[in-house]
């Protein structure tokens, strides 16, 4: 039984007691920390205009359980004008045929792994406009390109196709550009003048021509 004079002191102990144990407890419980990042699916395409959900799950010391941090991570393309990925992770096919490295980065911690671009089910291609007619000497057309997939709405390859003209001469036509420039310096005579679209894929290589008269 508590006198009047022991119940103070009791309290008092107890809570000295306590302040220790917690002080104690400050040392003993730390925030788990971050140690690798996990980032799936690996070795994965995706097929130009088609998405890729990435994932990132973190591994943490004192054995805690991993943890899904997809939305808690940085998330980076290197080549963004091939892959594109947001801040959820969820990565575009821009550019095809084409490789980007994804990475994912959380305090100090950073992993990576590669997105393959792929545009399968070609069956050609296609250059508008494809009766281009006539330009003067000095002047210039725009050209677009086009591929034709399977299962697909045409998918606009302009700046992937590998443009080319007969004439290097006199004429010239832009390459990596939506749309291409052709031009022709001012001092050409009349001619006609084959110009040329190669898009490679899978191995195969598609061609479209079409001719631009040069009239005076």
């Amino acid at each position: 039984m508590f006198t009047g004079h022991k119940l103070p002191l009791t309290l008092a102990f107890v809570v000295v007691i306590g302040l220790a144990f917690g002080a104690s407890c400050n040392g003993f419980f730390v925030d788990p920390v971050l140690t690798a990042i996990g980032i799936g699916p690996t070795g994965q395409s995706v097929q130009v205009g088609d998405t890729l959900q990435m994932s990132a799950r973190g591994t943490y010391d004192q054995g805690q359980q991993p943890k899904d941090i997809t939305g808690k991570v940085l998330w980076g393309s290197d080549h963004p004008e091939i892959a594109t990925i947001t801040k959820a992770g969820l990565v575009t096919g821009v550019f095809a045929p084409g490789t980007t490295t994804i990475s994912a980065s959380l305090d100090t911690i950073t992993n990576t792994t590669t997105v393959k671009v792929v545009l399968t089910g070609v069956t050609a291609i296609t250059i508008a406009p494809h009766n281009p007619g006539n330009v003067q000497p000095g002047g210039s057309q725009d050209f677009t390109c086009t591929a034709t997939v399977t299962g697909q709405t045409p998918v606009d390859i302009t700046a992937q196709v590998t443009w080319s003209t007969n004439d290097t001469t006199n004429t010239n036509i832009t390459n990596g550009e939506t749309p291409a420039l052709f031009t022709v310096n001012s001092g050409v005579a009349n001619e006609s003048v084959a110009v040329k679209a190669a898009y490679t894929v899978g191995g195969t290589t598609f061609t479209d021509t079409v001719t631009i008269n040069v009239v005076n």
